[in-house]
């Protein structure tokens, strides 16, 4: 049987079918957690946001008219939320210049945790997935989310421009800018960029260590659900800095929602809350 598309669910969802409500929300929650991750930065807080779209997509299902994709307009929900929402306390404390002090504080050589080499592997890939992920979030909001959508969910100019309510032009110099500002710091500081540089994930370990940042009993992203393997683009030496810069950010998991959360929205559409699909 072939599989229904996310589009063809809507009526069915809106007339009271309970599979293809559960449908739309498995086909979209992911896409919308992954975002929310890269956002905002720490997994109870990207739980939170989801929850939210989620329950926004519902209630506000009727008002989809088909003029795009089901996937776009939930996107376009989701980009509206997080932009919207306070900032959390990781974005606050993440900048450019602070992550530079980080850098610096391991550059010195702090001495290494005494733990397993096993624990040190998973301490160095931890600091590895906060460091680039600090990086990104380093940007301003728009920025970001605009980075997000073309180099993470890999969305052509079009679609991107669609999710963000812009002109196809103003988002291919939003996307530019921050390809630029991510690759040229990158350039200056990243040892996975350039080897030169003295920045190396398992010497930062410490450093992340006592601020909060790589704990073994608070992991973040070494160890979180994936869909399926993640993108690690081999570092080409013909590649260009830039290129390079782009293939170390984007060697993330694929983040899938936790298995808590996915319970916690199968709670929400149970629990008679909230009235579904009004207009």
């Amino acid at each position: 049987m072939t599989a229904m598309t996310l589009e063809a669910l809507v009526p069915l969802a809106i007339a009271g079918d309970r599979a293809a409500l559960e449908s739309l929300v498995d086909g979209v929650r992911d896409d919308v957690y992954h975002l929310s991750l890269r956002m905002l930065g720490l997994r109870a807080d990207a739980e939170d946001a989801t929850q939210e779209v989620l329950i926004q997509v519902l209630t506000h299902l009727s008002q989809f008219r088909g003029e795009a994709k089901f996937r776009t307009w939930v996107w376009r929900i989701a980009q509206r939320h997080v932009l919207s929402r306070r900032k959390t306390q990781r974005e606050e404390l993440t900048t450019f210049e602070n992550i530079e002090r980080m850098i610096a504080a391991g550059d010195r050589q702090p001495p290494q945790l005494q733990v397993p080499d096993s624990e040190l592997k998973l301490l160095a890939e931890e600091t590895r997935l906060a460091c680039t992920g600090a990086m990104i979030m380093s940007l301003d909001r728009e920025h970001r989310i605009a980075w997000i959508l073309g180099e993470v969910f890999d969305l052509s100019s079009n679609e991107a421009a669609q999710v963000l309510e812009l002109d196809g032009a103003a988002y291919r110099k939003r996307l530019q800018r921050a390809r630029a500002r991510l690759g040229e710091w990158m350039q200056r500081r990243c040892g996975l960029v350039d080897p030169s540089n003295l920045c190396r994930c398992l010497r930062q370990v410490p450093i992340a260590n006592g601020a909060g940042v790589a704990r073994l009993d608070a992991l973040q992203f070494a160890s979180h659900p994936e869909r399926r393997e993640p993108r690690r683009l081999p570092l080409l030496e013909e590649a260009g800095e830039l290129e390079r810069a782009a293939d170390v950010l984007k060697a993330h998991p694929d983040y899938a929602a936790p298995p808590a959360l996915v319970e916690r929205i199968r709670g929400l559409i149970d629990s008679g809350r909230y009235r579904m699909f009004d207009a």
